[in-house]
Formats: C-alpha cells, structure tokens, sequence
C-alpha cells in the first residue's frame, strides 16, 4: 500500500514538474503594472463578466497566465483577468523582452522630471524622459526606447487633446507645461472660434452658474463673467470687483453699446457681442456691478422685443474675424 502511495505521488511530481516546464515563458514570473487611471479585474476573460476589483495606475500584478487578449492574474486575495493592452509587463528573468516595455507607471512626474521641448523624429534620451512621462500619465503604452515615432507621435496628440491644446503631436513648451499641470501662455494657444446658434443648442453649452472668460475683441482685454440665467440670450455678471473695473475701462463707464467680444469657456471660444450696462438682477453682491450685463451669440433675441438685435448680430459677425 506505502508503495503504491509513493509511486502515485512520484507520478503526480513529474507531471506537474512537465506542466511547469511547457507552460508559455509569460506564465509564470512576471509582473505586471497597470498604465491606465482605473482598470477592471474580471472574474473571467471577458468585459461581461463581474469586475472584482478596480485597479488603479501603478498597481503591481503577479502574471500567471494568458488567454487571448487577456492576463490571467493574481492580486492580493483575488485572481482574475486584465486586458492586456492596459498592463505593462517586466519579467523576472532579465533576458525576457517585455522587459524593455514600458515601466514608468510606477515611477512619479518629479521623480522624472522634466524633458525638454522635442518633434518627432527626434531621438535620444530626452525622449526617453518624455515617454516615461507620458507612461505615468496613462498615454504611452509602448517601448521606452528613445524615439519619437508614430506611438510617442499619438500618446502626445491625445495629452494634447486632453488637456484641450493644439494637437500637433509635438511636444513643445506648452505641452510639456501641461503635462506637469502649469498653465500655458495664452498666446501660444490658437483655438478656432466657432459660431455658437443659440436656439439650436447654445443655450445649453455654458450652463447658469459657469465662470468664463470675455475678450474685448477691439483692445484685447480680458476679464471673468458669471452666467447668471437668461433664456433669449446668456445674462451675466462680471466675477469679481476687479473684472468689473475692467469691463468699465473697456466701456470708458457703462453703456448700452454693443462690442464684439470672444468667449472662452471649457477650451472652446465663441463669437459674441455684449453690452456694458448693469441692470436687472444681481447675484453676486462684491463685485461693484450692480445687476448683470447681457452677452448675445448668432441668433440671439433681445427680452424685450424677443427679436434678433441686427447690431449684436453685426458684432457677432465681426467677433468670428478673431482669435483667442
């Protein structure tokens, strides 16, 4: 019988010492990190099944299997499924060629640093740096391996759309500002002034209680707004004390006279008219404006007449021959 055990146990050593041996190199030994903000672990290998677990950037997995376009992998009590395409893998053995994929999501922007203003076909360690940088923010999910090529080319076209810049795929000076969260020069920032039709979805776009930016288009002076209401057009009230003082130095006072104005809101700018003549309502008691002023955008009705003003139209007009 003790024979019989021992040859049976031998039997079941070899052959799980065989299974080891033909596994796939991936199976077993590697880690794998997450390069996404949140990723799903699944119960199976489909996007159906229970997630049960969310895994945020940077979080280190135990690899120990494959299927398809799927890890099979362990994390703390749980096992379960990531998609691929959002793990970056480093094997333990350091001949494995993972092992040259990129592994910057467990590292921090100020630990890297910044890089310097590079295009594509650059090369180098620079662009080493700014794809490691790009792999902690969840863009970049290929090789760091120095060049600036069709990859590295869209991970900075989509910060750049992120970050609602000019989406140019280099990587200059407001792009790199960006990437480390300082602000851009607003100069440096070209975005296409569209005309926004009020009764055909305008009139949701910058919803009551949004803070947005007004520029004078004839002096270039800029100050921040309110959206208090308005149903025929967008009533608003200057900030703050200091924007009103602005408002007034544009207007030489107030008046009733219609300017052409640009309106930036959620890295958009609109063609717009407003007068400068606070009346009606106030919402904001510290500001030195005593109502609210009214901005009018292509289509927009007066309150009163509840007709388009041919004058606001004309500075809406005139507001579309500029750029923020």
């Amino acid at each position: 019988m003790h024979a019989r055990n021992l040859r049976r146990c031998l039997r079941q050593a070899f052959f799980c010492a065989l299974l080891l041996v033909l596994l796939p190199a991936l199976a077993l030994g590697d880690t794998g990190v997450v390069n996404c903000k949140s990723l799903n672990l699944r119960s199976q290998a489909s996007k159906k099944s229970k997630a049960l677990q969310t895994l945020d950037l940077g979080t280190a997995l135990n690899i120990i299997g494959s299927e398809g376009g799927w890890y099979k992998v362990t994390y703390g009590q749980y096992t379960g499924y990531v998609m691929k395409e959002y793990v970056n893998v480093s094997a333990s053995s350091s001949g494995h060629s993972a092992a040259k994929t990129a592994s910057a999501s467990t590292e921090t922007l100020a630990s890297i640093g910044k890089p310097k203003a590079c295009k594509p076909g650059d090369t180098g360690s620079n662009v080493k740096k700014l794809q490691r940088c790009l792999s902690v923010l969840g863009y970049y999910k290929g090789e760091i391996d120095g060049i600036y090529g069709d990859s590295t080319t869209k991970a900075v076209k989509k910060l750049q759309k992120a970050k609602k810049i000019s989406q140019d795929g280099v990587a200059g000076k407001n792009t790199i500002a960006v990437m480390f969260g300082e602000p851009v020069t607003e100069t440096s920032v070209t975005l296409t002034t569209e005309r926004l039709n009020w009764f055909k979805g305008g009139q949701n776009v910058i919803p009551k209680g949004a803070v947005f930016t007004v520029k004078d288009c004839k002096t270039g002076k800029t100050f921040q707004c309110r959206r208090w209401s308005g149903a025929n057009h967008m009533d608003s009230e200057p900030l703050t004390a200091s924007d009103a003082a602005i408002m007034r130095a544009i207007y030489g006072g107030y008046s009733w006279h219609r300017r052409a104005v640009l309106v930036k809101y959620n890295g958009h700018v609109y063609a717009a008219s407003m007068n400068g003549m606070p009346h009606g309502t106030q919402t904001i008691t510290d500001n030195g404006f005593e109502g609210h002023f009214c901005i009018h955008f292509y289509k927009s009705k007066t309150h009163g007449t509840k007709k388009v003003d041919k004058n606001h139209q004309s500075c809406v007009a005139t507001a579309m021959k500029y750029t923020w």
